[in-house]
């Protein structure tokens, strides 16, 4: 299946979907995929660094997100880069394409809250961090903060290569049930 999607990809299949909060927070272009899924466009490394964490720290709190492929610049179809690659601290030029279930902005009030507290996360110092933490907890759901704690500690085991980048826009919900989930936490350190 995998395959199939990449030849429609390349040969303009799918529709774009234009979202300048997309477009500007995931550096990512959206595509319709069917009714529940979108199709991405990522050229960073962003959503694997967030993948990594997602398997070494058992998040709960993440989209239904799948890589279908690696496409490079010419549209071949490309194997994946290694993880020394991934976390060499090197840019890249390839395309990665995923499929993940369709979501929604959050609300202004949630964007604005989130933007408060967890934004510049790596400034706070270790007793700010936990009031954060509980934070969020008290104000949504204990899985949801402890998601944003373990994404935080994965930052600090790649520090060298991740900037920590999780703000309002970097959070989503589900369209059936309003739940929250984290989405792109992490780019490039510069």
């Amino acid at each position: 299946m995998n395959k199939q999607v990449l030849e429609k990809f390349i040969a303009g299949k799918y529709e774009q979907i234009f979202c300048e909060k997309c477009e500007m927070t995931f550096l990512t272009n959206v595509y319709s995929f069917d009714d529940t899924h979108v199709l991405l466009e990522k050229r960073s490394l962003g959503l694997e660094y967030y993948c990594g964490a997602i398997h070494t720290k058992n998040l709960v709190k993440v989209p239904d997100i799948q890589r279908v492929g690696i496409l490079d610049e010419d549209d071949n179809i490309v194997d994946a880069p290694s993880q020394e690659e991934v976390y060499s601290g090197e840019e890249t030029d390839l395309r990665f394409i995923y499929v993940m279930e369709k979501l929604k902005h959050l609300e202004e009030d949630d964007t604005e809250f989130f933007n408060h507290c967890v934004k510049d996360l790596e400034w706070k110092d270790d007793s700010d961090r936990i009031k954060i933490i509980e934070a969020v907890s008290k104000r949504y759901n204990a899985e949801l903060a402890q998601d944003i704690a373990k994404l935080y500690d994965y930052y600090l085991m790649h520090k060298t290569v991740l900037a920590w980048d999780l703000h309002g826009d970097n959070l989503m919900q589900r369209i059936e049930t309003d739940e929250i989930v984290i989405l792109d936490p992490y780019t490039r350190h510069a």
